[in-house]
């Protein structure tokens, strides 16, 4: 299964060389993106040093961990997504479901998309500074990798499960964007929003949870609710897997 996934990154590699001046856009506007969400925020700081009890540097751990998860699954399987819809209406996975090999997981990781590994390792890069000036201990350092990975399975498990769709239903473009869009929300302070919504997306759909709860493990105890957002991001990665079983059952193919 790695000799494959060399072989797709490598193949992905190619196609990006390939289109060398969209490439460049891609990654100078995700960093623009960033640049933006991080002087919208020296503006709000600007008029008061805390907002519901998050301070400046609260604040970037909060977007710049909401960013680095999001470009993670970007960089790993949002090129994998977009190209899976075009084939699943278009009839033409026959040539992967034939191979021995897992379908799921293989068009999950099918490519991997480059342009996001500039953003993902400058996001990097400044939450590592973030990280040493908030001086978290061992324990609150590891959960909070903890939760980015699990903040990178919710996010491709939503994902997934909007993808799969395509199996029953053409035209879903519109919600194929809905966990970017959620995801994008949730990069603020949860308590900023109504209680409601607080609730909601910190135990229902758990999305503000995914981004406050590693944010906050820069100085603060680790909370249970880490715990909660790996077992709901479990439970949508085996709904995710089940669908895919049962599409392909709808599947027709285009040979």
């Amino acid at each position: 299964m790695l000799k494959i996934y060399r072989v797709l990154v490598t193949q992905s590699l190619a196609e990006t060389m390939t289109y060398r001046v969209t490439t460049v856009l891609t990654a100078l506007f995700g960093v623009l993106f960033y640049a933006i969400e991080l002087i919208t925020g020296g503006v709000y700081f600007s008029f008061t040093p805390t907002i519901y009890g998050w301070n400046f540097l609260d604040y970037l751990n909060l977007i710049t961990t909401a960013n680095l998860i999001s470009y993670a699954y970007q960089f790993l399987f949002v090129a994998g997504h977009e190209d899976l819809v075009d084939q699943i209406l278009d009839g033409n996975l026959d040539y992967s479901l034939l191979r021995p090999v897992n379908s799921y997981w293989f068009h999950a990781c099918y490519r991997v998309d480059f342009p996001s590994l500039v953003t993902l390792l400058l996001t990097g890069g400044i939450e590592g500074v973030i990280l040493s000036k908030l001086h978290p201990t061992p324990l609150n350092l590891f959960l909070y990798l903890v939760a980015v990975l699990v903040g990178i399975g919710f996010v491709f498990a939503l994902n997934q499960i909007m993808v799969t769709l395509a199996f029953w239903v053409d035209g879903l473009s519109a919600l194929n964007g809905l966990p970017e869009d959620l995801m994008d929300a949730s990069a603020r302070p949860a308590k900023i929003y109504p209680r409601v919504i607080q609730q909601l997306f910190l135990w229902v759909i758990p999305s503000l949870a995914i981004t406050n709860v590693p944010a906050q493990f820069g100085h603060n105890q680790p909370t249970w609710l880490l715990l909660w957002t790996a077992l709901v991001t479990g439970v949508l990665l085996v709904i995710s897997y089940i669908e895919w079983q049962r599409g392909l059952l709808k599947y027709v193919s285009a040979n």
